[in-house]
């Protein structure tokens, strides 16, 4: 059960730009008090039995997720470890949201990853992976390693783009759905010029892909 008369601490996550951070419910009061909202992925904090200190982590693509120390007020998060320095030796990538429309004219997002050297002039292959949703982990941290789909650090490593476009389903219509979701957001990416059209891939896995 909620303590309703202490303030309640509820995560965030924007829809649109998929920002995340914390606001503070106070009792009595029906409208939350932003305390941060940033371009990354935060954990939920762990509060310290006798003292006005949290820890969390906070990650993006290309941040590993280093453990923070912040208090209640959030205005300062002060980064405690170093683990993601083993990554620096390494080309890593970004990543970006991208927006288009399905056939149907629903707007739409999808993460688009660059290798880190990215140059626009230049003509790279791609490598599209979906399952169902995916935009919502834009500021996901992945190790690179084996697994049963494709590893975008590993592929944005070696000089691929990666896509993950979203797809809306429509019911008796999985496959169809897929297509009419899929193959706009490529064209999208395609149209930017810096993708070599006849080196594009596609892999998912599951119902969802």
């Amino acid at each position: 059960a909620t303590d309703s008369s202490k303030p309640i601490l509820l995560r965030a996550d924007d829809q649109t730009t998929h920002d995340t951070g914390f606001y503070r419910l106070m009792a009595g009061n029906g409208l939350p008090l932003k305390l941060i909202m940033a371009a990354k992925s935060f954990s939920s904090p762990v509060k310290a039995r006798k003292a006005d200190q949290m820890i969390l982590t906070a990650s993006r693509f290309d941040e590993f997720p280093d453990l923070h120390v912040t208090d209640s007020s959030f205005k300062s998060l002060r980064k405690v470890s170093d683990a993601g320095r083993q990554k620096d030796q390494f080309l890593w990538g970004q990543a970006e949201l991208v927006r288009y429309r399905n056939t149907d004219g629903v707007e739409l997002s999808g993460i688009l990853v660059k290798p880190e050297n990215f140059d626009p002039q230049r003509k790279y292959p791609m490598m599209v992976y979906i399952y169902e949703k995916l935009s919502d982990e834009l500021h996901r941290f992945t190790n690179p390693g084996p697994g049963t789909s494709i590893n975008p650090s590993f592929y944005a490593s070696n000089g691929y783009i990666v896509l993950m476009p979203d797809i809306v389903y429509r019911i008796g219509y999985p496959g169809a759905s897929a297509l009419s979701c899929v193959l706009p957001a490529v064209q999208s990416v395609v149209d930017r010029g810096f993708i070599k059209e006849d080196a594009i891939g596609i892999q998912g896995h599951s119902w969802g892909g």
